[in-house]
């Protein structure tokens, strides 16, 4: 058998897709170290610390996930990064996009939310009292953990592999790569990111920007965790 010849197509991609395995690999173990978790518990406390674990994690995955490997991709292939979807374009359609799975997200969480398996797990920090500031927190930390992720997925992952694969090959590989990182959570994440992760490959290759998929997965993730914080019988804000 014949080593396979190389072209230089093939190092977007794959640089693309080594990024991503590295990157996540990074994140979860990091995520799942009882070394981190027992040095934000002897610095912060049992309750303070799981939080500032928790909101480490999602710093961590932004970077590791989508911000380095961004910028790798952009030094290695000499691309701007409206290359990979980060840029501001198509406004109309983008708009109708949002609003319109908003509309869908929002109900949808607002009812889930109140289930028992939703508020064992939601919101994921488990402090009884939350002041505002850490609402905030928070929300923010969800905000720049998901602007990684869905720079990494339906940016640098998805635009870098559509020249070579084609559109559907390289939506179908993106949704099942989408997929295994949600296996860690649960069954149910995980055959619901399939759909998920397909819908937002369309959208971002029919506005040609990430911002659709980035602004729905906060939709999505935001949703939940402010009707999961209100559902929860053991959470307030005070």
């Amino acid at each position: 058998m014949d080593i396979p010849i190389w072209k230089s197509d093939f190092l977007e991609p794959i640089l693309a897709i080594a990024l991503v395995t590295v990157g996540f690999s990074i994140y979860h173990f990091y995520s799942i170290s009882e070394k981190v978790k027992q040095s934000f518990l002897q610095k912060f406390g049992e309750a303070k610390g799981n939080t500032r674990a928790i909101w480490s994690h999602r710093y961590v995955g932004a970077m590791t996930i989508g911000i380095i490997p961004a910028v790798i991709m952009i030094l290695v292939l000499g691309k701007d990064i409206s290359d990979y979807g980060v840029a501001f374009k198509n406004h109309d359609i983008s708009l109708y996009w949002i609003f319109g799975l908003a509309l869908i997200i929002i109900p949808m969480n607002f009812f889930n939310s109140k289930k028992a398996k939703n508020l064992a797990f939601y919101p994921n920090v488990r402090e009884k009292e939350w002041t505002k500031p850490m609402v905030a927190t928070n929300a923010f930390t969800w905000c720049a953990y998901l602007f990684g992720y869905e720079l990494m997925f339906r940016g640098l992952l998805l635009f870098a592999t559509v020249p070579l694969l084609g559109e559907w090959p390289a939506i179908i590989l993106n949704a099942a790569l989408y997929a295994l990182v949600h296996v860690p959570k649960n069954l149910e994440e995980t055959i619901g990111a399939v759909p998920l992760g397909i819908i937002l490959c369309l959208v971002t290759l029919t506005t040609g920007t990430i911002w659709v998929a980035f602004f729905v997965h906060i939709t999505l993730a935001l949703s939940n965790f402010f009707f999961s914080l209100r559902h929860h019988p053991d959470m307030k804000v005070i």
